[in-house]
This record gives structure tokens, sequence and C-alpha cells, in this order.
């Protein structure tokens, strides 16, 4: 899948509920993207009490539209390489992560980019839990043809540093888990009009605490509500704009469901209440809902649709943010035992909380083919508009323009290796 085509779906309820169970196909809820395939896993390298698994991507690839502007499609290849390790300790657990993902563009060179990421985690036992303790750090560049950003002509960096922990208390098939959180988000310089201008007031910490309550009603189902607060600190203002610090209060309530059947439903809904510091923005309330379906009619096809909507932070200038409601299907399919067809679609819609909107519609298809344990083959296709409402992500100084109108192709040839 050309997974930098797009914005990711349904974070939070992946995040609060399992994705899925891994295992065979007699196993309840085991779908075509979770099933075991013993035959043709990557071994991974055993070094003393870890396990490593490392792995390399190399795509070609064709974007008929690199940056949202008329004339800036390009040839391009993606080289990609991965290394995590964990740990395999009876009580406590470390792992880490680090990967990277490097995009030139033949057609554009001072366009191209690299990507990288690192993770480390550790779980130390007390009691019958594990005091859990996170931190990421996320190199990143975004490109205007994704949705809620600034229209550029070059590359946008983000970064995020992310620092958290948890602990959970167990009373039966109850489960109560504080958890709290410090994270920073900083964004490089754009271009628009030839000219490039800072946006650091786009920068902030956010600061977040909550609790998580859990109740098991059986191996397969569960119920759960999410009390949680933020605390967003911008570091600047954009001149002539006040700025954007926050205090945000969610609560959400949750059903993981799982009847005997082909069925299986998830919904995390709530209601987010988000006050501004500047009395220029009026407080905010909206829906929070993510919800998931998956449908499994037979155990060679699986059907998943998620809906969400929520608040983002802002990431345009002369914005506090923006409501984005988003909806996908994904339709994976079997063909042979080391063959795999997916059809996919998907809307998504931000809505400016001062004014402006923009919708997204995309599609796509692609198919995988496991060549053995260490290599793996695919092809897709993906295409993507955007419309866009007269908004407020100009710059100051460049006047008025929308947040971003374009169509985009893309298509890929990749090859997948792994140990």
């Amino acid at each position: 899948m050309l997974t930098w085509s797009t914005a990711s779906l349904a974070q939070a309820i992946d995040f609060y509920f399992p994705q899925g169970s891994y295992g065979y196909d007699q196993q309840l809820g085991v779908t075509v993207q979770t099933r075991a395939r013993p035959l043709y896993a990557p071994l991974g390298i055993r070094v003393g009490s870890f396990n490593v698994y490392p792995s390399a991507d190399e795509s070609v690839f064709y974007n008929s539209n690199v940056n949202g502007v008329a004339g800036s499609g390009s040839w391009g290849s993606r080289t990609s390489g991965a290394v995590s390790a964990g740990s395999n300790w009876t009580r406590n657990s470390l792992g880490a992560s680090v990967d990277f993902s490097h995009y030139q563009y033949i057609a554009l060179p001072d366009e191209s980019y690299t990507n990288w990421n690192v993770g480390l985690a550790g779980g130390y036992t007390i009691e019958d839990s594990q005091l859990f303790v996170a931190y990421s750090h996320q190199s990143y560049y975004q490109l205007s043809t994704t949705i809620g950003t600034v229209q550029s002509t070059t590359p946008v960096l983000d970064q995020t540093d992310s620092l958290g922990a948890e602990y959970t208390f167990k009373f039966g098939r109850l489960s109560i888990t504080p958890n709290v959180g410090l994270s920073a988000y900083r964004f490089g310089p754009a271009t628009a009009a030839g000219v490039t201008f800072t946006q650091n007031y786009l920068n902030y910490n956010a600061l977040a605490a909550g609790v998580t309550a859990r109740y098991e009603l059986n191996e397969q189902s569960g119920l759960l509500a999410v009390l949680r607060g933020i605390d967003s600190s911008y570091l600047t203002a954009q001149l002539g704009q006040p700025r954007n610090d926050s205090q945000s209060v969610l609560l959400l309530g949750g059903i993981d469901y799982q009847p005997e059947g082909v069925w299986r439903y998830r919904l995390l809904a709530g209601v987010e209440i988000r006050k501004f510091s500047a009395s220029q923005f009026p407080t905010r309330g909206a829906p929070d809902v993510e919800a998931s379906v998956i449908w499994t009619p037979t155990s060679l096809t699986t059907a998943h649709l998620t809906l969400s909507s929520a608040i983002e932070a802002p990431q345009t200038g002369e914005s506090s943010g923006y409501i984005l409601s988003q909806g996908r299907l994904v339709v994976d399919h079997e063909l042979k035992r080391n063959v795999f067809l997916q059809g996919r679609g998907g809307i998504q819609q931000a809505q400016y909380l001062q004014a402006g909107t923009q919708t997204q519609f995309s599609g796509g298809a692609g198919a995988s083919w496991l060549l053995n344990r260490a290599m793996r083959l695919s092809l897709d296709y993906d295409f993507t508009t955007i419309t866009a409402g007269r908004g407020s992500a100009a710059p100051v100084g460049l006047g008025s323009q929308t947040t971003g109108e374009y169509t985009q192709s893309l298509i890929a040839l990749s090859l997948h290796l792994a140990l």
C-alpha cells in the first residue's frame, strides 16, 4: 500500500482496543491481515535474550503531483530500512526500534527528503502489572497534498518528541490505568509564491494526563471508559494573531464486541471540550468518535470499515485548528496462500474552526506476493483528489489562498526484505 499518500485513521481506537486476533483460520476474530503464516514469517535474529528483526524496502514509483502544484509529477524511489528488538525476559520488558525512509524524486531533486523515527520502551513489574515507560522521536516531512496542511511547494519538516508512562491496577475483570504524557511538536518552514516563511507559531508542548477503565466481558469483548485532560502551550504567536494555547477535556466510552459469527464491532465515542486562552477563540465542543466494523464472510476475505471525527491541532497559520472527519473501507482477499489482493477507498473532510473546508476522496488497489520468508513483492495504485473552500491557511503577507486543491495518482512497485 502507498502509505505516504493518505493520513492514518482510527489511531485512538487501535490504541485502546486490539486491531485483530492473530492466529489461524479456525480461531475467532482472525482476519486476512492477522492470519499466521509460519512458512512466510521472518524468523529474526536471536542476540542474547533479545529478538532482533531487521528489514528493508526498495520502491520505484510515479507520482503525478508531488506537491499539489501543476507540473510537479515525477518518477522516484523510496529506500527504507528498520530494525526492532525486544527482550525475552519473563517479568520485565525492554524494546527499541529505529527506521528511516528516503524519498528521491528524479524530476524534483530539491524536494527529496528523508524521514526517520526512533523509539524506546520498557516495563518494570510491580505486583501483577508493569510500570510502562516509553519515549519516541519522529522526524518526518509533510507534503501539501496531505489534508489539513499549508500549501507549500517544498516539503515541510515536522518533528515530535513524546514521553509517557502508565501503570495498570487489576481488580478481577476490571482494570484501571492512570497515564501521563508529555509531547513537543515542532514545525519547519514552508514555501508559497516563491517565498519561504517560518511556521514557529505552530510549535507547542502538550501535557496530557488521564485514566482508562476497562471491563472484560469475555475473552473477545470488553467495555472501556476514558477521561483525559490535555494542556497545549504554544511557544510563540503568529504576527497579528493570538496564541493558540488551549485546555481540553475528553470523556469517551467504548465497546469491543465480537459475537460468535463473521462480524466484529468496535466503538469509541464521547465528547471533547476545548477552551482557548485567547478570548478571540470561542470554547468549542465536538463529538470525538471512532468506529470500526470488521466483516469476515469467509476465511479468504475481510472487509474493514473505519469512521472517525475529532478536533485536530492547527497545522496552518491564522487557524486555531480543525475538525477532521474521515471514513475508510479496505477489502482484503487471499487469492492464494501467498498472493493477496486489496481494494480501498476513503473520504476525509477538514472543517477549520475559523473558516474554510477541505474534502479529500481517495481510492486504490494493490497486490502482494510472498516469495519466501525474506522477500515480498507488491504493486500498488492510488488516486486522490482534494477540493477546498476559501480558508484561513494563508501565511501572513502572502494574501488569501486556498488550503490546497489537487488530483494525484501514485503507482509503485516495491520489494520488501526481512530476516
